[in-house]
């Protein structure tokens, strides 16, 4: 029996794949718009060690997927890669990562998890399909946190649409509302939580394991979730900006009726100061 083991982090908002890709030679593809792939050859040359069954997935989204690294080896590679591209937010690689694990038996089938009651056949798809889940999973993980992050700070102002206080400037609305339009249109499409043909060996195996794991690591639950609370925050900045350009508008009514109020009077002033 054969132990696989992953470990996913999210180590920044986006990697440049250019600068590793070029570092190590590997051949421009379609994948690139997404991920590369370090092999045992690529990854000797930077833990100096024989690394026969190792991978690192690094994907444009900000999270790298390693495959049998031990926590000295995945250390080692971030302080390589920290030469390469930007800065690794260590606090946030503490805070955003997934693992898991497959036991492959001697007939080469495994359970995609121990409780799982589906066994599915290992090869070449097997490995790439749980890399690029578990880190969609994981980035997940951080634009769950800053949806709600954002979505707490709202709540000051939802309190003052409860009260009918209109204190929420028109920049603080806009900010809130484009913080909510980056994570939609940029995070979460960037890692295509649907797409789920993600590898160069797709077939019928790898399309039911990739399903059966997205279902365990509820990735479409959670898309709903995410997308149902940018829905409700839209929803509630639209009343409070509809609400305050009307008290905007009203305000400005006042004004105007108060400058026409200006030239009865003034004509009166006139007459009196005449006579």
């Amino acid at each position: 029996m054969r132990t696989i083991r992953f470990k996913s982090y999210k180590i920044g908002s986006s990697v440049p794949l250019e600068k590793p890709a070029a570092f190590f030679r590997l051949q421009k593809s379609s994948s690139w718009r997404e991920h590369i792939v370090l092999d045992c050859h690529h990854l000797e040359s930077v833990l100096k060690k024989d690394c026969g069954s190792m991978y690192a997935y690094i994907f444009e989204f900000g999270c790298i997927t390693f495959v049998d690294f031990n926590d000295f080896d995945i250390q080692v590679f971030f302080e390589f890669f920290e030469g390469m591209v930007d800065p690794i937010d260590y606090s946030m690689v503490a805070r955003f990562a997934e693992s898991h694990a497959i036991k492959i038996q001697e007939d080469s089938t495994f359970k995609p998890w121990n409780e799982s009651s589906q066994s599915y056949t290992f090869d070449d798809s097997v490995i790439p399909l749980i890399s690029i889940l578990l880190a969609k999973s994981t980035a997940m993980n951080k634009i769950e946190h800053d949806v709600d992050a954002n979505i707490d700070e709202s709540g000051q102002y939802i309190e003052y649409l409860r009260r009918g206080q209109l204190r929420f400037s028109k920049k603080a609305s806009v900010v809130l509302i484009s913080k909510f339009l980056k994570f939609e249109y940029e995070s979460i499409n960037s890692i295509r939580i649907f797409d789920r043909s993600v590898t160069d060996n797709d077939n019928i195996n790898g399309r039911e394991l990739y399903d059966a794991l997205a279902e365990y690591y509820e990735l479409n639950d959670r898309f709903d979730v995410i997308q149902s609370k940018i829905s409700s925050l839209r929803s509630t900045m639209k009343a409070y900006n509809s609400i305050s350009y009307r008290r905007n508008e009203n305000r400005l009514y006042l004004f105007e009726v108060f400058l026409l109020g200006l030239f009865p009077l003034a004509s009166i002033l006139r007459l009196f100061f005449d006579f």
